[in-house]
Order: C-alpha cells, then structure tokens, then sequence
C-alpha cells in the first residue's frame, strides 16, 4: 500500500497538493516520472462525458517490454484498483470501471502483445513478465504515479482478476504480500502442473469420438433432469454437482442399433465420461479432477473441447497442447504425442514459474490482506475441486478454518461456467465485499448473485436449445455453506435464501 521506492518516494513528498483545477497540467507533467527503469508518457487529461468522470490518463513502459496504463479520477477516493488481464494477457485490461466510484486504476499486457501470439513462452524474461513481473512491475509503477499525482499515499490498494488474472492475482499475495490489502481472484488459473496434462487427456478424447454441438445439448438435458432437483429447488441449474453421478445418465444415451439422432454413439459416451472422470495415475493418484456435470451446452464445453472461432479453428485444449509443446522445447526428447499426462514430473520445472507454490499466505495475512475467491461450480477448464483443494491447503497453513476464513474466503458459484456466464446466477459485485472486509473489518458472509438473462460475450456461446432465460437472484455463500431455501419464499428472489452448512 504504502511501499514505494526511494526516487519514486522523493518525487511524491516532492508533489504539490493537488486540485481538481490543477489536474490537466499535473497529468501532462507526469512525463517527469520517466527514468533509466521507465518511460513515461506524458498524460492526457480526459474531460467528462455522460459515461465517466474527468480524469488523467498515463501510459508508460518498464523494461522497453512491459506496458502499463493508469487513469486518475479527479475525485479521488483514496484506493486504488488494479486489474489483472486474463486468457495470455497481451492486452490492457479494465481501467475504467471504478473512475466513477473514485478509484485510480491500472492495468498491463504483462510485457508482450497479444498479435505476437504464444512467441512470449519462447522468450525467458518475457515468459517471467508473463508470469508474474509485468503486474508487480507494473504495480509499483502505478502505485507511484497514483501518489505523485495527488501528493499523498494511497490508502488502500486492491487487486482483481479472473482465469489467469486470478492466477496474477493469486501470485501477487504469495509472492509480493505487500503490494495489495485486498485481492478478488476469479476462477485462478494457478495450477499449469495440473491443467496442461488435464488439457491434453481431452484433447486426445476429443480427437478420438468428438461430441458435437447436438451432444452437448443432450449431455445438457440429462443431467439437468436427473440432477437438478437434488437441492430441492427445480432451477435449471444443479446446486452441488458434486452430487450429481454422471453414470445416473450416461447409459440411457447411448444409440440403439440402427439409431442416429438424439443419442450418442459408444466412443462418445467415453468422451464424455472422460471429461466427467478424474485423470488418475497408475497409482490411483488424481492428477486432475474431472468436470463436474451440468451446463454442458452453456459455452464451456463448446469453448475449450471443440473446434471454434475463438481459437481460431482449432480447440482451446489443443492449443495448450501446443503451449506445452513450445515450453519444453529445449527437450529434445519431448514429444506431446508420446507425452503421458500423469508424469506431472516431466514437466514440472518448465510450468513452476506459472504456479503458486502452496497455500501459505502467512505473509499476505500478517500484513492484513483479505482474498476473496470465486469458482463457478461448472468451470471446465479451471474444475471446482482445484479450488477446494486449494482451500484446504490455506487452511491447513492457517491453523484451521476459522483462522483461515479470517483473511481468505472461497465463494463457489452454482451454475457458473468459466468467469462468467451460465445458468446460475453469476452476475456479482465483489469490490464492495472486499472493500468492506479489508476496511472496515466486516467480512463477506454472503454475496448477492443474478442470473441475468442472456448477455452476449466474446468468449462463449450457449446453445440457444437449452438457454437460460429465467431470472433470478440466489446469494453466493462462503464454501463449505450453500445457499439453503427457507422453504417458504419466491425461489427466485435471493432473500428466500439463508447461507448454511449442508
């Protein structure tokens, strides 16, 4: 929050006090700030519009690689919110959504551009940019604009992310447990060990007895009808699919002989129990957990398992094939056709830079962070159970659950594909928890989520045959607690809904 260094210091007790009237002139002087380690832009003050306040924006570069930009409402509140880019970053993220609430903001392509492709994991520093320098980097640079522009210390500083933005984020408390007070990590993509083999098995599967659009309907429709009313409540969404035993359905989709249409064929049973099954190794060890059922047809499965425009034809799971391939290139020896995806040793060395080590936040929480997590229950590349794996593991470095729920919570959302959409209500607002609970010491017992109806995003695309259009609101609940109907009220209306243990 309040860490800078010693030239960046001196340049912010340096400062004159700031003015609303004052702001075009310190915006463009900001170009001061540049040095050995950093090229500044000079700053453009932006005026009001009917959309945002009036503000300053700066751009900058660290290292002739790592692009960072940071905007400055004139009313400013005090914090500050960093957002951490998702999917291989490469772009700028969010800078602009809290101006009006008063935060400063920033955010960086962590050091490559997305036009230049996957070159970045062939390249070792901008590889570690990627990994984990560009945000701090670019964090401290922020931090210190933000100070030497209004003459004062930031108050509060927060980070938030999702996919492997919530990877950043999660990398930011275990590494640099000084940089952020509050931290929102969505769906963290912070376990490469585990995900690469986990995308290669499917991508294998996959390639062996495809499913179809016209399978994911019908996976879709299965599961819903035997699983949905297990929570008591008939929603389209199944509350805990953990709950929910794949082999309930699977068999009674399987054709005929002589049958075409409205079932699958043999080989793409297997597929799917494939993605529903746990990868094991010999041992009986789980390398990755499977994909929970539900929400097959919501945009996930179609997104990661099948050939679409998002990866540019290709699956997303076949290019983590690829990336995986590029990272053990200086292997002679590795070949991702002959690749076993449990020999998570193999590749260890080559993703850990990617990773979080454990759950050890011992130095985030002495410093009186607060992170907040989230996980749609129906995530398929970043499943559920790495979640509560992880947060088994901050529990047992914090002493127990109590101690960890004191500094870290995980919020599992029903119904909830990857970051966003799905059948559930996923729709939430998690600053103001986290702002609460870092500030004022009042930590979030429950989060009011909305399904909101169809909303169009870039990166999936629910099958239309099965889409959900009822609306509802239903609280997000601090895991092991779901959100349990008080038996008597509208189920879709999230008061009706007390969170409690199952």
């Amino acid at each position: 929050m309040k860490h800078l260094a010693c030239g960046a210091l001196a340049l912010v007790l340096a400062a004159p006090a700031f003015t609303a009237m004052d702001g075009p002139r310190q915006c463009a002087s900001l170009v001061r700030l540049t040095d050995l380690s950093q090229a500044i832009e000079p700053g453009m003050f932006v005026e009001a519009t009917d959309q945002l306040p009036a503000h300053c924006r700066v751009r900058g570069v660290i290292n002739r690689a790592i692009r960072f930009e940071v905007t400055l409402p004139e009313d400013w509140n005090g914090r500050f919110m960093f957002s951490a880019v998702g999917g291989a970053a490469g772009v700028i993220g969010d800078v602009t959504s809290l101006l009006s609430e008063g935060f400063a903001m920033a955010s960086t392509d962590t050091g490559h551009e997305a036009v230049d492709g996957n070159a970045y994991l062939t390249q070792p520093e901008a590889l570690l940019d990627y990994a984990y320098r560009g945000v701090h980097l670019s964090t401290q640079a922020a931090k210190a604009i933000v100070s030497h522009y209004y003459g004062r210390d930031i108050d509060y500083a927060y980070l938030q992310g999702c996919s492997n933005g919530g990877r950043a984020a999660m990398l930011e408390a275990f590494h640099f447990p000084t940089d952020y007070d509050g931290i929102i990590a969505g769906a963290p993509a912070f376990r490469f060990l585990e995900f690469m083999p986990w995308a290669v098995t499917m991508d294998r599967a996959q390639r062996a007895a495809p499913l179809t659009d016209e399978s994911l309907v019908l996976l879709d429709n299965a599961s819903r009808q035997a699983c949905d009313l297990l929570d008591g409540i008939e929603d389209g969404v199944i509350g805990d699919p953990m709950q929910c035993d794949p082999e309930t359905f699977l068999p009674s989709l399987v054709c005929s002989e002589g049958e075409s249409e409205g079932c699958l064929t043999a080989g793409q049973v297997d597929t799917a129990r494939t993605v529903y099954a746990d990868l094991v190794d010999a041992d009986g060890n789980v390398v990755s957990p499977g994909v929970p059922p539900g929400a097959e047809a919501a945009g996930d499965w179609h997104a990661w398992l099948l050939p679409n425009e998002v990866a540019g034809g290709n699956s997303i799971v076949g290019m983590v094939g690829e990336m995986l391939s590029l990272l053990m290139r200086e292997d002679p020896t590795f070949d991702l056709a002959e690749f076993d995806p449990t020999d998570q040793a193999r590749i260890a060395a080559v993703v850990s830079p990617l990773d979080v080590p454990s759950g050890d936040l011992g130095e985030f929480r002495a410093n009186g962070g607060k992170l907040l997590m989230y996980q749609g229950w129906n995530d398929v590349p970043l499943r559920p159970q790495r979640a509560l794996n992880y947060l088994a593991d901050v529990e047992r470095h914090a002493g127990g659950a109590d101690e960890a729920a004191d500094f870290f919570r995980l919020f599992m959302s029903p119904g909830m594909v990857h970051c966003a959409g799905g059948p559930g209500a996923w729709q939430a607002d998690y600053v103001e928890p986290i702002v609460r609970w870092r500030e004022e010491g009042i930590a979030p017992e429950r989060i009011l989520a909305t399904q909101p109806g169809p909303v169009a995003m870039a990166h999936i695309r629910p099958d239309e045959r099965v889409e959900q259009s009822r609306r509802f609101t239903r609280p997000m609940c601090p895991h092991p607690q779901v959100a349990q109907h008080d038996g008597t009220g509208d189920v879709d209306a999230a008061a009706s809904f007390n969170c409690a243990s199952p």
